[in-house]
Formats: C-alpha cells, structure tokens, sequence
C-alpha cells in the first residue's frame, strides 16, 4: 500500500508518505485473505467500486492500533465484504502478538466486512475476538509514525488526513516463512 499523510483531504501538499508492504495467511484464513486481496486489487459488486485506493484511515488510536478500509462512508461507519454484508470468523489461530499483525475490525461475532486494523503493540486481549490475516513485512515504522498523529479530543479522527493512494495484492514467487522471531518482531521482516 502507498499511504500519505496530509493537513488535510483537500491539499496536495504531502507531509509524508510510506509504502506498507504485508504478507498474507492464505492458507490459515482464505476465505479472509480473499476478500482482502479482491478489495485490495479492486473489484465492481453490485453498482459499488469495491477498493481501498483512495480510503482513508480513519481511525489512530496511540499505543494500539490504526484502522481503514471503510470504502463506503470513508469515515468508519460503513463495511461490507465480497461475500455479503458481513462474513464469519473464519479462525482465530494466529495472534495479535506484536506491533504489526492484520487483523479484521468488527462488531462482533461473525461480523467481519472489509475494515481492517494494524497493531501498534501486543494486543493478545484481541485474540479470538478478531481473525488476524497478515503481518507487515515492511514499513512499520511509516505505520508508527501514523499511529503517533494527534486525535481530536474523545475520538480516534486523526486531525490530519491519511490516506491509502494506492493498494496491490501480488503473488509472491517463493512462499516465505515466519521464524519464531519474526513472529514476536516490532521492526520490519523484510528489508528493502
């Protein structure tokens, strides 16, 4: 994903700007990476542009999470999936155990659509509450400079807009396992 953070929607004028690369569990959650990847690459369902490009995150909340995906209302009212309205809990066999894990934001049980949260931190409360699908492989630290972006008073609406430009899902040639290590990593996994 190429994210940039401005003043405001309206501007031009890029504060700053990161490439988020993450790796996906298709085999543990494919029904969840599927409607990742399909939204990610951009699909038309039912009149409706199903992608990420041009969603903001909406919402940043210091020492825990970022979130985006709501490409309906853009301001986290709204989600929904290439399956329907919302999709199950597919698993919960892997765990928010670092900064940087995927994870699916909803409302409840069976609840999932195509808003989408990054931890900033272990979050193993979340643990079979919320189906984790990924893990930032590279640019975690574009990923914590958002996470730091001031809020407006009792909400998580970070004061300056950041914004996914553009989203990619690809097929990786040599399939890549996560070590012990990485698994409890909070830097990037990969190096560019």
């Amino acid at each position: 994903f190429n994210i940039v953070i401005k003043e405001n929607a309206e501007t031009d004028e890029i504060l700053s700007e990161g490439k988020v690369i993450i790796g996906l569990f298709g085999e543990i959650v494919p029904m969840t990476v599927l409607n990742f990847v399909t939204i990610t690459n951009g699909v038309v369902r039912s009149d409706s542009n199903f992608t990420y490009d041009d969603v903001p995150i909406h919402r940043v909340v210091r020492d825990f999470c970022i979130q985006t995906g709501d490409f309906l209302n853009r301001d986290g009212t709204g989600s929904t999936s290439i399956y329907g309205t919302k999709f199950v809990d597919e698993n919960f066999r892997l765990s928010h155990r670092s900064a940087g894990w995927v994870s699916m934001a909803n409302h409840g049980k069976d609840t999932n659509g195509s808003q989408w949260f990054v931890t900033l931190v272990p979050s193993r409360w979340l643990d079979g509450h919320h189906v984790v699908f990924g893990r930032v492989l590279q640019g975690i630290d574009f990923i914590h400079e958002i996470g730091e972006i001031e809020t407006y008073p009792g909400t998580s609406i970070p004061k300056k807009y950041v914004g996914i430009v553009h989203g990619s899902a690809n097929e990786v040639e040599k399939r890549y396992d996560l070590t012990l290590e990485d698994l409890s990593s909070n830097e990037d996994i990969i190096v560019a």
